[in-house]
C-alpha cells in the first residue's frame, strides 16, 4: 500500500511538471511552451515556445468599435510595447472604443499634452471656374513640427503655387508665447511679417482647415461615423461650411473668386471632415469642400499625414539674414535708405527711366487702366532744380462709361525748365508739335522730382529685409495695412490724367474711395542700391476698396472694386550730364 502512494506522488508530480509554464495554464502540455490568452479579442489562444518573441498581432475588429490597443491588465492601465518576450503565460486585453470615444484617445495619445512632439506633413489644393472663362488652380505644401522642449516649440513651412495662390514660402516660429509669422514670394522678397501671443500650449496652424482635429472638444464635436473605406471615419462638427469659405478667402489671390464664394448659399456647399487611426492614433486627416451653383465651381481638398509621434522634434529654424524686425533695428534700416535716397537728391544731374500702372475693376463693368512712362532729367544749380519730365500717358478714362465727353485724351508731353528759368509744356503730336508756356510758373516737387516721393509717404515699417549680393543690397520693406492709403493717396494726387489742362473734368486714377474701406491683398515696396548708389525703386500691390468716380458716366455710385498698381523708377547714366536745354526748340 505504501509503495502504491509512493507511485501515485510521483506521477502526480510528473503530470504537474508537463503541463507547468510560469502562471500555470493546464492547457499547455509542454513545459517549453507557454499559452497567449488574447482576452475579448475574438481571437484563438497562441502557443508559443517559452523564450520567444511575440510581436504585435493584428488589430482584432468589433462591430460598431475601434480596437485601441493591447494592454496588460484588465483595467486598462498598462499598454503593451511590442516585442514582448512571453515567459510565462500571458494574456493580453484588447481594448475598444466606440468611435466617438475612440477618436478623443487617439487624439490624446497623438498631440495630448503628454505627448513630447510629433511631425506632419500637410497639403492644400483647390480649384476654380467662374462662369466658365475663368478656371485655375492652387496649391500649398507644408510641414510642421512640435516639440515640448527647445528654444522654438513650433515650427510650420509652407510653399503656395498656382494662379489662385501668391506665389511664395511662409514661415510660422513659436519661441516662448510669441508667435511670428514670415512670408517671402517667389523670388525671396520678404512680404509679410507678422506677430502675437499666443497660449503656451499652441501647438498647430491655428488658421488651417484641421481645427476640428486639433482643438474641438465635446461640444463642438458631434460625432464620429465609419464610412465604405478601410480604417476611415467621418467627423460631424460644428464647423460650418461658411467657416470654410472664410479661412479659404483668405488664402486666396483671385477677387472674383472670392466674392463669388462668398456669395454662394450655405445649403449649396459640401463638405466632409475625415480621419483614419493607426496603433490607436491619428494616422492622417482629410478636409473636402465642393461647391457647384450656376456661377461657380470650386473644390478644395485639405490632407494632413502625421509622423514621429511621440518623438521630441528637433527644430532648426531658417536663419533670416538682414532682417530688421524690432522698433530699433527697423528705424537703423530705414535710416540707412535715407541716406541713399537723399544722396540720389541732392545729385547736381541726375535721372531715372520709370513706369506707373494702376487699376480699378468693378465686378460687373469694365475694368479701368491706366499707365504713365517715361523718364525724368534733372540738374541742380545754385539750389534751383532745371528739369526735363518726358512723360505719355495712355489709360482707360478717356472711354466712353467714363470721361469721353470731359475731353480726357491720351498724350505724350515733355515739360522742361529751360536754362532762362521758363517752364514749358510740349505735346508731341504726330504732324507738329504744341508748345505752352506756363506762366507764372510756381516750382513744385512734382515737376523737380517727378514720381520720386513714393518711399517717403510711409512712415511706419513692419519690416525691412536688407539682402545683399554682390555689389547690389535690396530693401524689402513691409507696409502695414494701414499705411497703404498712403500709398493710394499719393497716386492720386501725383498722376495727373490731364496734365495740358483740356478736359472739363478732374478725373484720379483711384476715385474718390473710401479710406476706412481700403483692405489690401498684397503690398511689396523694395529698394536697390548698386555699387554704393540709388539703382530703383519699385512699389506694388493690389486689394477691395469702395470708390466711385465723379463726373464720369457709369461710375459715380460708390461700389466695391479691386485696385492694383505698380510702381518702378530706374536711375539711368544717361542723365547724368545733363544741362537743361536753352530754347524750347533744342528742348524738343
Amino acid at each position: 500500500m505504501k509503495k502504491t502512494f509512493v507511485l501515485l506522488s510521483l506521477l502526480l508530480v510528473l503530470v504537474l511538471l508537463l503541463v507547468s509554464c510560469g502562471g500555470g495554464n493546464t492547457e499547455t502540455v509542454d513545459e517549453d511552451s507557454c499559452t497567449v490568452t488574447f482576452q475579448d479579442a475574438g481571437m484563438s489562444n497562441q502557443t508559443v515556445k517559452k523564450g520567444s518573441t511575440l510581436n504585435r498581432p493584428a488589430d482584432p475588429q468589433k462591430s460598431n468599435y475601434i480596437f485601441g490597443g493591447w494592454y496588460a491588465d484588465a483595467d486598462f492601465t498598462t499598454p503593451v510595447q511590442f516585442p514582448i518576450t512571453v515567459n510565462e503565460n500571458t494574456t493580453l486585453y484588447a481594448k475598444f472604443y466606440d468611435f466617438k470615444t475612440a477618436f478623443a484617445a487617439a487624439r490624446e495619445k497623438t498631440i495630448g499634452s503628454t505627448v513630447p512632439g510629433y511631425e506632419y506633413d500637410y497639403t492644400l489644393t483647390v480649384s476654380a471656374t467662374y462662369n466658365g472663362n475663368i478656371s485655375a488652380s492652387g496649391q500649398t505644401d507644408g510641414n510642421a513640427k512640435y516639440s515640448s522642449s527647445g528654444e522654438v516649440s513650433f515650427y510650420d513651412v509652407h510653399t503656395n503655387s498656382g494662379l489662385l495662390f501668391y506665389d511664395g514660402t511662409g514661415y510660422q516660429i513659436k519661441r516662448g508665447n510669441l508667435l511670428q509669422k514670415i512670408s517671402f514670394n517667389e523670388n525671396e522678397k520678404m512680404t509679410g511679417y507678422e506677430f502675437e501671443e499666443v497660449d503656451a500650449n499652441y501647438k498647430f496652424d491655428s488658421s488651417s482647415f484641421a481645427k476640428a482635429l486639433f482643438e474641438y472638444d465635446d461640444t463642438q464635436l458631434k460625432s464620429v461615423e465609419k464610412t465604405a473605406n478601410a480604417n476611415e471615419y467621418k467627423l460631424k462638427t460644428s464647423f460650418n461650411a461658411s467657416s470654410g469659405i472664410s479661412i479659404a478667402s483668405k488664402a486666396l489671390n483671385n477677387s472674383i473668386v472670392k466674392r463669388a464664394l462668398g456669395s454662394v448659399p450655405e445649403n449649396s456647399v459640401n463638405t466632409g471632415m475625415y480621419v483614419t487611426f493607426s496603433d490607436g492614433k491619428v494616422q492622417s486627416y482629410r478636409y473636402e469642400m465642393n461647391v457647384s451653383v450656376s456661377s461657380i465651381t470650386f473644390s478644395l481638398t485639405y490632407t494632413l499625414t502625421f509622423k514621429n509621434v511621440g518623438q521630441a522634434q528637433t527644430i532648426t529654424p531658417r536663419a533670416f539674414v538682414g532682417l530688421s524686425l524690432s522698433p530699433s533695428e527697423i528705424a537703423a534700416t530705414k535710416a540707412e535708405i535715407a541716406g541713399y535716397l537723399n544722396a540720389f537728391s541732392a545729385k547736381t544731374a541726375s535721372g531715372y527711366g520709370f513706369t506707373v500702372k494702376t487699376g480699378v475693376d468693378f465686378p460687373s463693368k469694365n475694368e479701368i487702366n491706366s499707365t504713365f512712362q517715361g523718364s525724368a532729367k534733372r540738374k541742380v544749380t545754385d539750389g534751383t532744380v532745371y528739369f526735363h519730365n518726358d512723360i505719355e500717358i495712355d489709360s482707360d478714362y478717356k472711354n466712353a462709361d467714363l470721361y469721353k465727353a470731359g475731353g480726357i485724351a491720351d498724350v505724350h508731353i515733355k515739360r522742361t525748365r529751360l536754362s532762362t528759368g521758363e517752364v514749358w509744356n510740349i505735346e508731341k503730336k504726330v504732324l507738329a508739335d504744341a508748345t505752352t508756356q506756363i506762366t507764372p510758373y510756381t516750382a513744385n516737387r512734382t515737376d523737380s522730382y517727378y514720381l520720386f516721393d513714393l518711399f517717403a509717404q510711409i512712415e511706419n515699417y513692419s519690416f525691412i529685409q536688407k539682402v545683399t549680393k554682390g555689389s547690389t543690397t535690396t530693401y524689402s520693406i513691409g507696409v502695414p495695412k494701414n499705411e497703404v492709403t498712403k500709398i493710394l493717396d499719393y497716386l492720386n494726387t501725383q498722376l495727373d490724367l490731364d496734365p495740358l489742362g483740356k478736359a472739363t473734368v478732374d478725373p484720379i486714377v483711384f476715385g474718390n474711395y473710401v479710406a476706412s474701406s481700403v483692405a489690401p491683398d498684397e503690398i511689396e515696396l523694395t529698394v536697390e542700391i548698386k555699387d554704393g548708389v540709388l539703382s530703383s525703386i519699385e512699389a506694388e500691390g493690389d486689394g477691395e476698396f469702395r470708390t466711385a468716380f465723379t463726373g464720369s458716366r457709369d461710375f459715380t455710385a460708390t461700389d466695391l472694386a479691386d485696385y492694383n498698381f505698380s510702381y518702378k523708377l530706374t536711375v539711368d547714366a544717361a542723365a547724368d550730364s545733363f544741362t537743361p536745354y536753352d530754347t524750347v526748340k533744342n528742348a524738343k
